[in-house]
């Protein structure tokens, strides 16, 4: 993710590493990376409930949690899509505190007693503070704030804006939607696998207009008021979050993660790694296919969240779980990883680094930012390798800061 952000800004990026636009109907590969990482959310959903569970926790404090950290990764994501439209202050001033206010209110307080559990409770207090300061303070080029607008203005009828959730925010609503299905499902794998295609179904359902299909039935003139409010709540709430993509084809694939994850998870039946990896290759052979057939009516677009880049993305994603699988745990072929274990380890500050680095560059003013990131202007190869020092570079420096014993978690 970082690699292909950083590789962003390059204009003379090769196009095979670039993203499709939102007209396009194919794939390349940063399309691919976004998804993956929904994917892995979705994996890691059977084996920590199984965990909290086996620790006596109940499916109640489960939902919490699943709420809470939904909410975090929602006002991240709103936060990072404000700053990236406006920045309110001079050199992007008020983006580098939020980004210091998100690392404090969501750092991980150790269990151990001791000054540093102290520090970081404190630190908590602070930063979620500082962040609702921050958040209100808010201003666009035109005044308006980021919440409370209607206190401010009568005529803004927006309370918190959001022209999407970004990353962070989508990965929070597909969280939430898988984690809700797992939750009842249990460990049940082909519960799991048909509430993926459900999911899918529903992008399919939200395109047609099924609450307007619905109520164009005469057979269904007697549940008329019925389906007028079924209509209005969809309308109002796909005006603030993506029924068929947030909620469905985007959900899908975390779904789709649920189902691996449920074969690792304790109790599952399948217990020897050949059986395993078997049945992902088969699973990623089923979700391609479906993928396939899915194609003509909707194509592939990352943008749309259109089911086949969904299903495409979580195939390959599949796949590539069983290759390092069978090079991994299999083969024992383990050693190359270290490299990538700092930011596996603290997955959320590794994402959020990389921007935090170039709002520091840039307190010290364009000239300094140009400097830093002059490699963005080289030629191809140049830029790639620019980036990929700058990926490795961020992968490292989230190890150094894991080693003082800061972790950043939802």
């Amino acid at each position: 993710m970082v690699f292909v952000n950083d590789l962003a800004g390059a204009p003379h990026a090769p196009s095979w590493l670039e993203h499709v636009g939102v007209r396009a109907d194919a794939m390349r590969l940063p399309d691919v990376v976004f998804p993956a990482f929904l994917f892995i959310a979705g994996v890691s959903v059977p084996l920590a409930f199984g965990r909290a569970l086996a620790r006596g926790r109940t499916r109640r404090q489960l939902l919490w949690k699943v709420l809470v950290r939904t909410w975090a990764l929602l006002v991240m994501g709103v936060v990072m899509v404000n700053m990236e439209e406006h920045e309110p202050w001079a050199r992007g001033l008020w983006g580098a505190l939020a980004y210091v206010a998100m690392f404090l209110a969501f750092a991980v307080v150790p269990g151990q007693p001791g000054r540093g559990r102290a520090v970081l409770r404190i630190g908590r207090v602070v930063g979620a503070a500082a962040l609702a300061a921050l958040v209100l303070a808010y201003r666009t080029a035109d005044g308006r704030a980021m919440v409370l607008g209607p206190l401010f203005d009568p005529s803004d009828t927006v309370w918190l804006r959001h022209s999407w959730w970004g990353i962070l925010g989508l990965i929070g609503w597909a969280y939430l939607v898988a984690s809700l299905l797992y939750l009842a499902a249990g460990r049940r794998r082909e519960w799991l696998v048909g509430a993926t295609g459900w999911l899918v179904l529903l992008f399919v359902a939200a395109r047609s207009d099924l609450p307007a299909q619905l109520a164009s039935r005469s057979w269904l003139e007697w549940a008329a008021p019925a389906l007028a409010a079924l209509e209005a709540a969809f309308g109002w709430v796909n005006g603030h979050v993506s029924i068929g993509g947030d909620l469905g084809s985007l959900a899908a694939i975390t779904m789709a993660g649920c189902c691996l994850g449920s074969i690792l998870a304790d109790g599952s039946e399948l217990r020897q790694p050949a059986q395993r990896l078997r049945w992902a290759l088969a699973f990623a052979a089923g979700l391609f296919l479906v993928g396939v057939l899915l194609d003509a009516p909707y194509g592939i677009n990352k943008i749309r969240a259109t089911p086949s880049w969904c299903l495409f993305c979580a195939a390959i994603t599949t796949a590539a779980w069983a290759f390092l699988y069978w090079l991994m745990d299999m083969r024992g072929h383990r050693g190359w990883s270290r490299l990538f274990q700092p930011a596996g380890a603290n997955p959320l500050l590794a994402y959020l680094l990389h921007p935090f680095l170039y709002l520091l560059v840039g307190l010290a003013g364009e000239r300094a930012l140009a400097t830093a990131f002059s490699y963005h202007g080289l030629p191809a190869v140049a830029a790639v390798l620019g980036s990929l020092v700058m990926a490795f570079a961020v992968v490292q420096l989230t190890g150094w800061i894991a080693r003082v014993g800061y972790r950043l978690k939802v």
